[in-house]
C-alpha cells in the first residue's frame, strides 16, 4: 500500500481538494486546514436535499446578519463616544454658551466627521472658533 501523500503547503492542499481527493487523506487535509474544512462543509450542504440546503443557507445568512449587527453596534458606539467627548470638551471650555453647538454635534452620526472635529476642536480659542471648526470639518472631504 503506497504512503499517503501529505501536502507540502496550503496551495498543494487546495489543489488536492480541487482534484476531488477523497477518504482519509482528504479528512486529514481538512482537519489541518480550516478553510478547506469550511469548503467541504459547504460542499456537503449543497449535496444534501433542497430543504437541508435551504436551512444551511438560512443559518449562514443569520450568522452574517449577526456579524453585521455587531459591527454596526460597534460603529454606533464609537460615534456616540466621539460626539460625547466633543460635547464634554465644549461644555468644560465654553460652558452653557456651547449647548446649541453641543446639540448640533450630538446629531452627527458620521464617524469620519466626528474624527475630523475631535482632531481640530482643541485648537479653538473661542466658541466662535469652535463653531467654525465644527462647520468646516462637517463639510470637509476625506483626503
Amino acid at each position: 500500500m503506497p504512503a499517503k501523500k501529505q501536502p507540502q503547503d496550503t496551495l498543494e492542499a487546495w489543489l488536492m481538494y480541487l482534484n476531488n481527493l477523497e477518504g482519509e487523506e482528504m479528512e486529514a487535509i481538512a482537519m489541518a486546514n480550516p478553510a478547506i474544512r469550511r469548503a467541504l462543509t459547504i460542499e456537503e450542504a449543497f449535496n444534501r436535499s433542497e430543504q437541508e440546503r435551504r436551512l444551511y443557507e438560512l443559518r449562514e445568512k443569520a450568522l452574517r446578519d449577526e456579524i453585521s449587527m455587531v459591527d454596526g453596534a460597534r460603529t454606533e458606539g464609537r460615534v456616540e463616544g466621539k460626539a460625547e467627548a466633543i460635547c464634554q470638551y465644549l461644555d468644560a471650555r465654553f460652558g452653557r454658551a456651547s449647548r446649541g453647538l453641543q446639540k448640533q454635534v450630538s446629531q452627527y452620526n458620521n464617524l469620519q466627521v466626528l474624527n475630523r472635529i475631535i482632531n481640530k476642536i482643541y485648537t479653538a480659542a473661542s466658541l466662535d472658533d469652535a463653531r467654525a471648526i465644527i462647520e468646516r470639518m462637517a463639510v470637509a472631504k476625506d483626503d
